[in-house]
């Protein structure tokens, strides 16, 4: 198993590329918000007579640019990690967790940059467009945050029930061995963070009460470790390692109790994102297509 330092340290690069993206969409968004947002915030009969108005309006050079650079980036977004999951030839490429917050990445930023091209202006195919983007990415948005529950390693694959199991072996094992905690104290340990889930009743709105107790227990179960290490008087150089064993213990049993139902939801999932997808992107390719026979072809 190994060590919290090795593993932070293997897990470094992908935290600061996730930092990275995070920091260049924001920076993007509110930036071209701070350099525009009077021109957006302004009546549409009064457009017209802003002195941005032939840069800003939906054809016009800034405007355009946003709507083009912004359906790159969609669908690059798409290419890349269909092509990084679904083609063989591509599995050995890079960590399919990159990849995935690079598709997020390209596929979040591409519509606001679509949204800036607008004007908020919605209507006729390009507004179908835009709510059909709408909702992939707010569907995107909820099967992102089912997916941080499906366990992985540290290249982003998928881990089976049996390796849950054997990585909880692994972990009790390190506990017992190397810390020499008796069995009582695994016991009382093992008992912290019990979350009664019955999977077969378990309704979309009971998992997602069970998820985001989950989410909010971590701070209290690490608490409630210490202070029985304390009570055990474990030396205090080892408390914060054990914690973090224990937790990881603790994390691994509950998200196993889920396994099952996340992979179902994940299912029903496509059926919703993927065809909202394909209309997207048929629509945007429709209205790229409009676009250049009537001539706006940008700076090209």
């Amino acid at each position: 198993m190994p060590s919290k330092a090795k593993t932070s340290i293997k897990d470094l690069p992908h935290k600061v590329f996730t930092f990275f993206l995070i920091t260049i969409g924001l920076i993007t968004a509110i930036t071209i918000w701070g350099r525009n947002y009077t021109y957006y915030l302004m009546p549409l009969q009064e457009r017209p007579t802003s002195a941005r108005y032939d840069s800003l309006r939906p054809d016009g050079i800034e405007s355009h640019g946003y709507g083009v650079i912004g359906t790159a980036m969609i669908f690059i977004g798409v290419a890349t990690y269909s092509s990084r999951k679904r083609l063989k030839r591509f599995a050995n490429l890079g960590k399919i967790r990159d990849f995935l917050d690079f598709h997020i990445f390209l596929c979040l930023v591409g519509p606001i940059l679509v949204l800036y091209h607008t004007t908020f202006l919605f209507g006729g195919i390009a507004g179908a467009g835009f709510w059909c983007m709408t909702a992939v990415v707010a569907s995107g948005f909820i099967g992102r945050y089912f997916y941080k529950f499906l366990p992985k390693n540290l290249q982003g694959d998928e881990l089976s029930s049996r390796d849950l199991e054997t990585e909880r072996a692994e972990l009790l094992g390190s506990l017992v061995s190397k810390y020499k905690l008796d069995d009582s104290t695994v016991k009382l340990i093992d008992e912290i963070g019990v979350i009664k889930f019955d999977e077969s009743k378990a309704s979309l709105i009971s998992l997602l009460w069970y998820l985001t107790k989950m989410d909010l227990s971590h701070w209290q179960n690490s608490r409630r470790l210490r202070a029985i290490l304390r009570r055990r008087s474990i030396p205090k150089k080892y408390i914060r390692e054990i914690t973090r064993i224990a937790n990881r213990r603790i994390v691994l049993r509950q998200r196993m109790l889920v396994l099952e139902k996340i992979r179902q939801i994940f299912h029903y999932w496509h059926v919703i994102h993927l065809p909202f997808s394909y209309v997207m992107l048929v629509i945007l390719i429709v209205h790229v297509g409009v676009a250049v026979a009537f001539g706006y072809t940008w700076i090209f």
